[in-house]
């Protein structure tokens, strides 16, 4: 699974300046891009024994494993590691944090084709505890015979020529907005078969236009731009 900071830690590319730009602000408009990137399925039955990672809870692991990595180098302004620092972090901190993976896609498999049926947001680590509406609804006589998957996803932004995770958008309420424009605007255009809400009307709050890529074996919904 891809780690939103891998690439910085890598030194393959800086990391963004709202790291340490004291303050920082994001301030949605339609130049934004977001993407939805698959990185993880499961069998449907096995929802609960997926890690589950509350958005919350990505975002204060990201903010505490840089407030470690920068008193180890002495701050991050400028972005780029030498190697003396992208050791230290990695023999003292290890891997960056996993992302949250907050958007996920329940789908049926059928002889022909494999249908998108759910669309979903996880804001926390108990969304499938006790079960799920639309996992009962699968028991239903039309999906018996069908395969069930989970998909999971990271979100992404392209803010100001950078990719910028949901996990690092700021304040913590407009990441919590951006989540729910987002699965609003996947909802009413698949018109998912178990969605009941935001089916009629598209309550999103910023029409991005969104590119969906599945880095997985099988490629669905892989390359889709709605």
């Amino acid at each position: 699974m891809f780690t939103p900071l891998s690439g910085w830690l890598d030194r393959r590319h800086p990391i963004p300046q709202r790291f340490y730009t004291p303050g920082h602000i994001d301030t949605p408009s339609k130049n934004w891009g977001a993407w939805l990137s698959i990185e993880e399925c499961n069998p449907l039955h096995l929802a609960t024994e997926m890690q589950w990672l509350s958005l919350k809870d990505a975002r204060e692991r990201t903010q505490n494993y840089l407030a470690e990595a920068s008193e180890l180098i002495r701050g991050l302004d400028g972005g780029w590691l030498d190697r003396w620092e992208q050791e230290q972090i990695k023999t003292e901190l290890g891997d960056p944090p996993p992302p949250s993976l907050p958007i996920y896609l329940i789908s049926c498999v059928g002889e022909e084709k494999e249908e998108l049926v759910y669309v979903g947001k996880t804001k926390n680590t108990s969304r499938f505890d006790g079960g799920h509406s639309a996992a009962l609804k699968l028991h239903a006589p039309d999906y018996i015979n069908k395969k069930k998957n989970i998909y999971r996803s990271t979100v992404w932004f392209y803010v100001d020529d950078e990719y910028i995770s949901l996990d690092w958008i700021q304040p913590d309420k407009l990441a919590l907005e951006l989540l729910d424009s987002l699965e609003s605007q996947l909802i009413y255009n698949f018109q998912p078969t178990l969605n009941t809400h935001k089916k009629k009307k598209n309550l999103t709050k910023w029409d991005f236009q969104i590119h969906i890529q599945n880095f997985l074996a099988g490629g669905f919904l892989n390359d889709v731009c709605i």
